[in-house]
């Protein structure tokens, strides 16, 4: 509860600070892409029909060569902006002073090893995507629902199934998050950093995942919302922002809390002149 109520509190005190970080890479993502592809495959799966295992995966990634193309442009702002942010987040906490004036040169120092922790998640999260499909394709299988739509029980078990696999992999985004906030902190290569924050989250990874997946109370229904209404383009954008703001902050409390390194962003100085 101290790691949230701190995350929160440094929000609110630097809110335009990580909402200026935030906005870009939302507003490009949100905008052009569809990022909450498996949310919106739930929300309108009671209506689809499942024929072959393509339509699973045409309802999961529903890409084209132009999504594609604009999926690497993302990526590539995405990284730069996470560089500087990290960069300045750090900076923040460990000199107490925001330094705007060097996101340069927290791009050039954070970009290689971001670059490394997100070409992982994309991999892993591709991978990740195409055997949920598989599942839920084996599961119309079982269930004899192909060339149909889903009954009450077979649409109970893909949801119940997709939220177990969801919340796993969101481990995996938690281990992905603290261990490239080790590696910019210290310096250490990705299996070392990886290494070490399995040491960290020793007996607290249970505490920390939720923290991970609590933003999601909010992003489902609006993301649902925002399907059902024709507002999707902004839900999207919206919630996009929230999560770029709310999970580096996230992961430097959590990082410097649970490794017990001082923090001077929130340590008033009493000295005078």
């Amino acid at each position: 509860m101290k790691i949230l109520n701190e995350t929160l509190k440094y929000i609110s005190k630097n809110f335009i600070f990580v909402l200026a970080f935030a906005i870009i890479p939302a507003c490009f993502i949100g905008g052009m892409l569809q990022p909450f592809s498996i949310l919106s495959f739930l929300i309108n799966y009671n209506n689809s029909s499942i024929s072959n295992f393509g339509d699973v995966l045409v309802g999961l990634f529903g890409m084209n060569w132009m999504q594609v193309i604009n999926w690497v442009f993302a990526s590539i702002i995405l990284i730069l902006v996470l560089s500087a942010l990290l960069g300045n987040i750090e900076n923040h906490f460990r000199s107490g002073k925001l330094n705007l004036a060097s996101s340069t040169g927290f791009i050039n120092n954070n970009v290689l090893a971001t670059s490394v922790y997100f070409l992982f998640y994309i991999v892993a999260y591709l991978v990740f995507k195409f055997l949920l499909a598989l599942f839920i394709f084996i599961l119309h299988i079982v269930f004899g629902r192909l060339g149909l739509t889903p009954s009450v029980v077979l649409l109970v078990f893909v949801i119940i199934f997709s939220t177990v696999a969801l919340a796993f992999f969101a481990m995996l985004f938690m281990y992905l998050m603290l261990g490239l906030i080790d590696t910019l902190n210290s310096g250490y290569s990705f299996r070392t950093s990886m290494s070490n924050v399995g040491e960290l989250l020793r007996n607290k990874s249970l505490k920390i995942l939720i923290m991970v997946i609590l933003p999601f109370c909010l992003v489902i229904p609006i993301v649902m919302l925002g399907n059902l209404f024709g507002f999707a383009t902004i839900s999207n954008i919206v919630t996009l922002i929230l999560l770029f703001i709310y999970y580096p902050v996230l992961g430097y409390t959590c990082y410097y809390e649970l490794s017990g390194i001082t923090r001077y962003d929130n340590i008033k100085n009493y000295f005078k002149s």
